[in-house]
């Protein structure tokens, strides 16, 4: 579920951005005046983040997703977010590696019942995650509830936003890689609360191979985790203080801009539980993840998402 925007003479993403600077002034302009996302340093900015907002804002109609389905969809879930004005968090190196090594796709029932309470936001990723076709740096996540029309659909000014026809619960995530990759996967959450996806279905340009099944199911198992600890980790979600606020006022054309959002910490302060094995005259083993998962209690009846418990059982780093 990938596409890939082709160019032989070395475009990247960052030069992409700039290009349609140029070419949507007006636009860009208008974004920027209309929101102003603050985010610490180290992660994507909001000069950044408004030029592919453009883009998907420029490239969400019905034509561009015959031509390329993932492309529009990815062109969809970012102008929702920004139309939505939807929460932006950061998340930590730490936490990042806590999640990244918590299996949660092969866990039975993991989210049964789920009734997503937050349609629409968006991850910004320290520099930790890499694709087959370049690095990645945010995530765009839209969950799907058919008793809520309205969260898959939007107006901003004169830009309308198609509806598009999905399962009842379902969740998907989209960005673009370093590279001008958009990568994209859609997961359907089954009545049993089970997970139900399929890699082998391109809606791309370019054929899947085993490198990129890999790369989706690890983002995919992420994404679970950030959905499981919205819901029943909050002590994990902080606010970014006036102090880690890195504002630029030069890139592409930022202007000053008093509709501040701010971007939210996930895992602030997280530290890595560790274990040192003592092995007396044997060698210690090599360092390794002790795995975490996700501890799933039903209520006793009614099986109710809100009373329901799901119990974060973190990963551990052992001979650290």
């Amino acid at each position: 579920m990938k596409t890939i925007v082709l160019d032989p003479n070395k475009m990247n993403r960052t030069n992409s951005l700039k290009i349609f600077n140029k070419i949507n002034k007006k636009l860009l302009k208008q974004i920027r005046a209309d929101r102003n996302y603050q985010t610490p340093q180290g992660y994507i900015s909001w000069e950044e983040l408004s030029g592919i907002v453009g883009v998907g804002l420029s490239t969400c109609d019905v034509e561009f997703a015959n031509a390329d389905f993932s492309a529009f969809v990815h062109s969809h879930r970012m102008s929702l977010w920004f139309i939505q004005d939807a929460p932006l968090y950061c998340i930590t190196d730490e936490l990042f590696q806590a999640f990244d090594n918590t299996d949660v796709l092969n866990k039975p029932g993991v989210l049964t019942g789920w009734q997503p309470s937050l349609p629409t936001f968006l991850i910004a990723l320290p520099k930790v995650l890499k694709s087959p076709s370049g690095d990645i740096d945010y995530l765009v996540v839209h969950c799907n509830n058919n008793q809520h029309p309205e969260w898959g659909t939007g107006k901003w000014r004169d830009i309308e936003i198609p509806e598009i026809q999905t399962q009842d619960l379902h969740f998907d995530w989209s960005t673009t890689s370093s590279k001008e990759t958009v990568w994209m996967s859609s997961c359907q959450v089954t009545d049993n609360g089970d997970l139900s996806y399929n890699d082998d279905n391109n809606l791309g340009r370019n054929t899947i191979d085993e490198a990129d099944r890999e790369f989706l199911d690890r983002v995919r198992n992420f994404v679970v985790n950030i959905l499981l600890s919205l819901e029943y980790s909050p002590t994990l979600n902080t606010e970014v203080s006036d102090g880690e606020i890195i504002t630029k006022s030069q890139g592409f054309g930022v202007i000053k801009n008093p509709n501040i959002r701010r971007a939210r910490w996930l895992g602030k302060g997280y530290q890595t539980k560790s274990d040192i094995t003592k092995s007396g005259t044997h060698s210690s083993p090599h360092t390794h993840w002790r795995r975490g998962h996700w501890r799933v209690l039903e209520p006793s009846s009614d099986n109710k998402w809100k009373q329901s418990k799901r119990i974060w059982i973190e990963p551990v780093l052992v001979n650290s």
